[in-house]
């Protein structure tokens, strides 16, 4: 058994739709390094903790940036979704199973959608803890599968009205009750302090290099007054329970129907402000590049993506929205493809610590593309072509 089970962990196919993401070799290969490190007596150990027995394959599942996952196929036919916790970023990992718990009970209990179950240890726990490692287990939901882009405006329009659905059925849910997973996660100023910190202790090198992308940070520094105004303001811009990470392939769709089943991925859910959820999908689903594509001079934007994504965020949540909030609802890709153009120039200044990088200046021309989609925003706002202040 065991020297089958090292076949199939090592040596298994991995389809497109359990690994959610699909680069080609470079993924193949990723993968096969990732599972070297990972012995296989580990992944038994875990299952067995987890009551999972009879284990016919495990296949890494190499999307997440953060944690480590593993989709557990037994021979009886069900499947589930392992995951070891990066407890360097979630650094509380009982927090993250009881806002799970609490959200899925209000979800039910709404009639909204279904998420995956949890899956509980021999011993009735959410979490095994092995020497520090911290792991938990979902099911892994059948017929279903995560794209990793949107190529049409229907679909862009979904993906929208998805997590602005699950948000507004969370409005009458006490936000208090949930925990706090990673503070000032969307906090423009927070950022602002923290891109100023990195300034002082870069190399002189590296600032010297960086300095046009410096400078355009600061160009841009009225996007923070705008975010204390919000801040400051809670009657006008209340709090809301957000997603936190608004992506295509944080959500299920039905590999018969192509419709939506539920959003997964909530450990970044938690109370907070209006731009958030619709903020990071226009900075990732109307972008015609990726983040990480360097021809710059060719990123635009989509008008069609853009109408859609606003079209169906709002058709969920316009109800629920302040008139001030529906009023800056242009604003709010501006303000999250600032901040995170502020986040990679942040992280190249500090040496590359916190995103995965594949050479060195790579959060350097992450920012480069960044700040291009902000000017093409700033534009399509102000219906002239952009010059920051």
């Amino acid at each position: 058994m065991v020297g089958r089970f090292f076949i199939n962990y090592y040596y298994s196919p991995i389809n497109a739709n359990d690994c959610h993401y699909n680069f080609g070799n470079f993924i193949l290969l990723f993968a096969f390094i990732t599972v070297l490190f990972r012995p296989y007596s580990m992944i038994l150990t875990v299952c067995e903790k987890f009551n999972l027995p009879d284990i016919q394959s495990v296949k890494p599942l190499v999307s997440g940036l953060i944690n480590s996952s593993y989709k557990i196929s037994l021979n009886n036919g069900n499947s589930y979704f392992l995951q070891r916790i990066n407890t360097g970023i979630f650094k509380n990992p009982a927090a993250l199973q009881k806002n799970y718990q609490l959200i899925q009970q209000h979800l039910t209990f709404n009639g909204a959608m279904k998420l995956p179950e949890l899956v509980k240890t021999a011993t009735g726990n959410l979490l095994y803890d092995n020497h520090g490692e911290v792991w938990r287990c979902f099911e892994f939901v059948k017929n279903t599968y995560s794209p990793t882009a949107v190529h049409t405006p229907e679909k862009a329009y979904e993906v929208a009205h998805c997590f602005g659905s699950f948000t507004a059925v969370l409005q009458s849910f006490d936000s208090t009750k949930l925990e706090v997973i990673i503070p000032h996660f969307h906090d423009l100023d927070f950022r602002y302090q923290q891109f100023k910190t990195a300034l002082q202790n870069a190399p002189t090198e590296r600032i010297v290099q960086a300095k046009d992308l410096i400078q355009r940070i600061e160009d841009y520094a009225s996007l923070v007054k705008k975010f204390m105004i919000i801040n400051g303001d809670k009657k006008a811009f209340p709090l809301h329970i957000m997603h936190h990470d608004c992506k295509i392939s944080n959500i299920l769709f039905d590999v018969d129907t192509n419709a939506i089943r539920c959003p997964i991925d909530l450990d970044t859910t938690q109370a907070g402000f209006f731009f958030s959820d619709m903020g990071d999908m226009v900075r990732t689903i109307v972008s015609s590049l990726d983040e990480n594509d360097t021809r710059f001079s060719e990123l635009a934007i989509r008008t069609d993506f853009l109408k859609a994504v606003t079209e169906g965020y709002m058709d969920a949540m316009a109800p629920f929205l302040t008139a001030e909030e529906r009023s800056n609802i242009p604003y709010a890709g501006s303000i999250m493809t600032y901040m995170q153009a502020m986040r990679f120039l942040t992280d190249h200044l500090n040496g590359n610590i916190y995103y995965k990088t594949t050479y060195p200046e790579q959060n350097k021309d992450r920012t480069i593309n960044q700040l291009r989609l902000l000017d093409l925003l700033q534009e399509h706002i102000t219906g002239k072509k952009y010059t920051v202040a």
